[in-house]
């Protein structure tokens, strides 16, 4: 492949290994711009003997000039996402494009409200952070197999706290108050249905699908816009 200024050098700066299937990664970018939350951008792997993998990874930073970071899952047989997490080191050269993308991005018109299953909570955090700081209030849900995988769960819950709604689904621990069954209607009671929602759902396609069914039987005024992820 001839890169174009489509891609850009990146050096990866640190790695967060945050459980069994997920890990951090931050990168410097040279002539990096800063990204409009919600966008995201591929990562290029080449290998020795000229071989690229291509992925594209939601970006899960507040915009910055010349950093940026994605939450990576590994995913079985996805080379891409267990080179990352397996390998990948501080040091290491990657290309990583331009932030791509304005469907998923922040409307900020109505109340946003973000449906999220394991690393599809990746836009979000970036999402989030910028409406922290914006003081903009917003409600997150999101469903996790663990207590690892809720990213962030300690600074969410102190920090959004009634607007935070944690789900695990499989290894629930003791003690655990949060909720423990797949996305259902009665999960969104605490809505007001005469208040407008900008909606945002990121997970694998068979929650997207489901959340979508949840979310048509509310009768809620909103737009809802969708991003789905592979391997």
């Amino acid at each position: 492949m001839t890169f174009t200024q489509h891609f850009n050098s990146a050096t990866l700066l640190k790695k967060k290994i945050i459980d069994d299937k997920l890990c951090f990664l931050e990168f410097r970018v040279e002539n990096w711009k800063g990204h409009i939350p919600g966008q995201y951008s591929e990562i290029c792997l080449t290998a020795e003997n000229g071989y690229q993998a291509i992925r594209p990874y939601s970006i899960a930073s507040t915009p910055q000039k010349d950093k940026v970071s994605f939450l990576i899952e590994k995913i079985d047989e996805g080379e891409v996402s267990n080179f990352l997490y397996d390998y990948s080191l501080a040091g290491d050269k990657f290309q990583i494009s331009n932030p791509i993308g304005l469907r998923f991005i922040l409307h900020n018109i109505k109340t946003p409200i973000f449906i999220a299953s394991g690393s599809g909570i990746a836009p979000f955090l970036s999402m989030s952070k910028y409406l922290q700081e914006k003081k903009i209030s917003f409600f997150t849900y999101h469903w996790s197999r663990n207590i690892t995988g809720l990213i962030n769960f300690d600074e969410n819950f102190l920090r959004l706290n009634k607007y935070y709604f944690p789900f695990i689904t499989r290894e629930i621990p003791v003690g655990w108050k949060g909720g423990t069954k797949r996305i259902k209607e009665e999960n969104f009671n605490n809505l007001d249905i005469n208040q407008g929602y900008e909606i945002y759902i990121c997970g694998s396609d068979s929650f997207v699908e489901n959340a979508l069914s949840v979310i048509s039987n509310l009768s809620l005024d909103s737009e809802i816009f969708t991003e789905r992820f592979g391997s």
